[in-house]
């Protein structure tokens, strides 16, 4: 009996610690009263939490289970900002295990959150866990936007363009294709060239021009033009998909910040992930 009490334990503790990494939502969950000894290291970490910035908060994951969110790298600017937190699992006050995981923060305009997910996954943790666990993701990402934000106003960093093109509703400039070298590639075989127009860096015009006359009826393409000749182009703004696959869209947008820093999200049924460009002086984008 004794010897099948020890086998039941151990294969418990097994469950608790071979929780998936990177999945809370199958480990979260509150339908078990927390023990006191668990409920003590939540409040001992939500104090943390106060004292430091909101650098830290728990989960439970269980009973007699939790899971600590630590904060040790923070990279990117608004409206997406990378967190890599530093998990520890803790069982009946032990630590069992101890690994990393990143996370995009996704905000809106308004710097108000829209998606929090794992890297590389497309999963909205803000819509998946349980309230409380939405509450903690919410709770951080406040406390991260108000950090970024005061850290972007000391150096004036501002978005200057982050919207998302309708091509059916899309209001266009235009231009002679033959007054600017090479533009002639991006004006579908017209000989007045459609844009939308987004403020200059200096003496780099950028424009954002429908590539329509393909395949694919939303697509833009960010042109960079120096001294009247294109100097770069890079692919921002649409979607793409295999002609008999159209439910697995690949989707792009992409914002410009006031330092010119580009960046490019790419998002499909599975995956999200994001691509930072500059502008060199020349006017060519550069993948950084």
């Amino acid at each position: 009996m004794k010897s099948l009490l020890c086998f039941f334990i151990l294969s418990i503790n097994i469950f608790l610690i071979g929780c998936k990494k990177g999945e809370i939502s199958a480990q979260i969950n509150n339908s078990k009263k927390t023990p006191d000894s668990v409920q003590s290291k939540i409040q001992e970490e939500e104090n943390k939490t106060v004292t430091n910035d909101s650098q830290s908060f728990v989960l439970s994951c269980g009973s007699g289970c939790a899971m600590t969110y630590v904060s040790e790298n923070i990279t990117g600017n608004l409206p997406e900002l990378k967190v890599k937190f530093k998990v520890e699992m803790y069982v009946d006050e032990k630590l069992s295990d101890t690994y990393n995981e990143v996370y995009i923060f996704s905000y809106d305009q308004s710097n108000q959150i829209e998606d929090v997910h794992l890297e590389g996954k497309n999963e909205n943790v803000l819509k998946t866990l349980l309230p409380t666990a939405q509450i903690s993701f919410r709770d951080f990402a406040k406390e991260l936007v108000k950090k970024n934000s005061n850290k972007e106003s000391s150096t004036a960093l501002k978005i200057i363009y982050n919207k998302k093109n309708d091509p059916k509703t899309a209001s266009y400039e235009t231009i002679e294709t033959s007054s600017v070298k090479g533009l002639e590639k991006y004006s579908c075989n017209e000989q007045k060239t459609r844009y939308i127009s987004i403020p200059s860096k200096s003496d780099i015009k950028l424009f954002l021009i429908p590539q329509d006359c393909g395949d694919f009826q939303y697509r833009y393409y960010l042109i960079a033009i120096k001294d009247n000749k294109v100097t770069g182009n890079l692919y921002v703004d649409g979607e793409w998909y295999e002609p008999d696959n159209e439910e697995d869209k690949e989707l792009r947008s992409f914002s410009i910040d006031s330092q010119y820093n580009i960046l490019v999200k790419i998002q499909t049924a599975d995956s999200s992930k994001s691509e930072n460009y500059s502008i060199k002086d020349n006017g060519s984008f550069i993948k950084n």
